[in-house]
């Protein structure tokens, strides 16, 4: 009797354990994407818990954001401000190991503020001013012009911008490097922040 009640508590687990399985099918993560009209964009926000944040120029006149997942992207547009928001509060059905891409034509925005808990962010665009923060990943930013703030707690910081240049540390084991070119404008700062860190400049 005893031997039949285990095969029978068995034969309940597996069965459980199939149907779990196949629940998480229908969760299957697949890229989605959204686009807007460059010319209605003015600013960009974008916050994400653990997915890294890749910004690039696009070659049309449309904002463009791709990402795999198995819920709705969670971005929109009101007031000239594109907002995406990952972040769980949002309901957004997330993959913290996901890259969330967007494409940018090319127009110079008002402010683009980036913020990641715990992924990368890379940065290809332009606007008058950016902001990137990365708790605990690295930031990059290539071929940029213009006010940059950035700062991350445990990661590196790589700059390659055209701009003035005044950059801080608070002293630690962070490593931060910049390159800077000539200034387009006289406007053009570049701020770099670190809760702990070495600067290691070249001009």
């Amino acid at each position: 009797m005893t031997k039949y009640k285990g095969k029978k508590w068995f034969v309940l687990i597996a069965a459980a354990f199939v149907i779990l399985v196949l629940a998480g099918c229908g969760d299957k993560a697949v890229e989605k994407t959204a686009s807007f009209e460059g010319s209605k964009v003015q600013q960009i926000e974008v916050k994400t818990e653990g997915q890294s944040i890749k910004v690039s120029r696009s070659k049309d006149s449309e904002v463009k954001l791709r990402m795999k997942t198995s819920g709705e992207l969670p971005a929109g547009l009101e007031a000239g401000v594109l907002t995406v928001n990952t972040e769980p509060a949002s309901g957004f059905i997330h993959l913290k190991n996901e890259t969330l891409y967007l494409e940018l034509p090319e127009q110079s925005y008002e402010s683009i503020r980036l913020a990641t808990a715990s992924g990368n962010i890379t940065f290809e665009g332009q606007a008058q001013t950016i902001s990137l923060n990365a708790d605990s990943g690295n930031i990059t930013v290539n071929g940029f012009t213009g006010e940059v703030d950035a700062s991350t707690q445990s990661g590196k910081i790589n700059l390659g911008v055209e701009a003035s240049t005044e950059i801080q540390t608070d002293g630690g084991g962070q490593s931060l490097k910049g390159t800077v070119g000539t200034a387009n404008t006289e406007a053009s700062t570049l701020s770099v922040h670190s809760a702990s860190g070495n600067i290691n400049l070249e001009e």
